[in-house]
């Protein structure tokens, strides 16, 4: 008598597209509860954290915030490109905001994890030196126009380190280890005890569905694709570039709410 063939105890691979949209879900989910929490008992906080979407820079300094927010933009996609053809990937010169550029790079190219990373990390990076750079000028000037433009580039960087896509986040997060998660998720826990901001609040809503799926093996681990000192580099690298752009971001608006009160919405 024929035996039967053994049916196959290997889990089904999950679609990458399906295991974003499980992130998406639970993040936006995870984000709007802790939202409405807040909302219930700590409303000042939520308030002062909710200033920084409506600052008037228009009012406070005319069409030079406009242009100086354009050129954040500009460099921040524009870093983005050199490194990708600096890894001899066929360009597009597009201007896309929010790190839509990297997707636009990449979606049609066969997954390379390491390769993600870079491209990913390469326009925050840039325009976290630049807005470091507009605070340097500031502190030899005493213009509060450079503070602001050094803030403008803290958050709008920080926007688009959220671990989703079509920022570049999403792009750098395959190549994080799972202890990196974990250890990194804290310290924003921690950075956001200490100073609240609502674009960090964002980061862990969508790191931490991304660490769930890790954990529960639904999401492959495509760092494994990457080799150990590669891994170490972008995982180290992804949470030190959040945590430093979350604290200069909050520090810079507070120090604008002193200085230009109208603009910062006082």
């Amino acid at each position: 008598m024929a035996r039967k063939p053994e049916e196959s105890t290997s889990p089904v691979p999950v679609s990458p597209d399906r295991l974003w949209a499980e992130q998406l879900a639970i993040g936006l989910a995870l984000l709007i509860g802790l939202l409405v929490f807040m909302a219930f008992f700590q409303p000042k906080l939520l308030s002062t954290g909710g200033k920084v979407l409506g600052p008037n820079y228009m009012e406070a300094y005319g069409w030079w915030s406009a242009l100086g927010v354009f050129l954040h933009l500009v460099i921040h996609e524009a870093s983005t490109l050199l490194v990708a053809r600096g890894l001899k990937l066929p360009l597009r010169f597009r201007l896309f905001a929010f790190g839509a550029n990297a997707t636009a790079i990449l979606e049609n190219q066969p997954r390379e994890t390491w390769r993600d990373a870079l491209v990913g990390m390469a326009g925050p990076l840039a325009g976290t030196l630049v807005s470091a750079l507009c605070a340097l000028i500031y502190n030899f000037t005493d213009n509060p126009f450079f503070l602001g433009m050094a803030c403008v580039g803290y958050f709008y960087n920080l926007f688009t380190l959220i671990p989703i896509l079509d920022l570049e986040g999403g792009w750098i997060a395959p190549a994080i280890i799972p202890q990196a998660w974990l250890i990194g998720l804290v310290a924003c826990i921690f950075e956001l005890r200490h100073g609240f901001n609502l674009v960090l609040l964002c980061v862990v809503s969508f790191a931490i569905p991304r660490f769930i799926l890790l954990l529960r093996a639904r999401a492959p681990r495509m760092d494994l694709n990457c080799t150990n000192r590669q891994r170490f580099i972008v995982s180290i690298g992804y949470f030190l570039l959040v945590l430093a752009l979350a604290w200069f971001a909050s520090t810079t608006f507070e120090a604008l709410r002193v200085l230009v009160p109208e603009a910062m919405g006082d």
